[in-house]
């Protein structure tokens, strides 16, 4: 049978204490492999090159290349990269960034190892992760953000299956949960995602649920 493939992580975090401490956590779990860390986000990229990864534990702070430079490149350099951003500082106004600029999770770095651990699985089978606080600074941000322009429009391009595989998204299913839900293949679930991304201006799946959360759809 088989090996299914381990999940290729980088760490990206000026503080190596830390970062030994996050892969000591991530050595719990088979599934994960830690390819390369990094201290800033161009060591980062220069490690890219030639070891793609699947996830990126960012810190948002870091001296010569900090973390949101480094989020806005990845979205052009490597968008199917998967991007876990690490704080200490819980803000409301500083998560609704993030997420807007395309990360597909949040996480201070005080967390659970487990829920660390859980926040990267999630990222790759979903291609999002939310905690608590995550989603109420994207509501919070959303309800001072309902005069967006064109919502009306953009509603009326949507069609009913794609408002179905929407809500489901952000109920985080997964494609193949969602397959089976609607009784279509997974295949047709990823083209009504890139179709949704496409109509709604979304980067990525994190893309879907802030509009979602802003137009009150969950």
């Amino acid at each position: 049978m088989e090996q299914a493939s381990k999940i290729r992580i980088a760490l990206v975090d000026d503080q190596q204490l830390f970062r030994g401490g996050l892969k000591l956590i991530l050595a719990e779990d088979p599934a994960f492999d830690v390819v390369f860390e990094a201290d800033h986000g161009r060591q980062f990229f220069e490690r890219l090159r030639f070891e793609p990864v699947d996830v990126v534990l960012l810190d948002v702070e870091m001296p010569i290349m900090d973390g949101m430079e480094t989020l806005d490149r990845l979205q052009i350099d490597a968008p199917d990269t998967k991007v876990i951003m690490l704080t200490m500082h819980e803000s409301e106004r500083l998560i609704a960034h993030l997420m807007n600029a395309g990360a597909s999770g949040f996480l201070l770095k005080d967390e659970h190892p487990k829920i660390v651990r859980k926040a990267i699985h999630q990222v790759c089978e979903n291609g999002i992760y939310f905690r608590d606080y995550v989603s109420k600074a994207l509501l919070k941000s959303g309800r001072k953000k309902v005069e967006l322009p064109s919502n009306g429009f953009i509603h009326q391009k949507l069609s009913d299956r794609e408002f179905e595989v929407l809500d489901l998204i952000c109920k985080e299913l997964t494609s193949k949960e969602i397959a089976e839900k609607l009784y279509i293949s997974v295949r047709t679930v990823d083209g009504h995602r890139r179709n949704l991304q496409d109509k709604i201006g979304a980067k990525n799946i994190a893309g879907l649920v802030l509009y979602a959360v802003r137009n009150g759809l969950v």
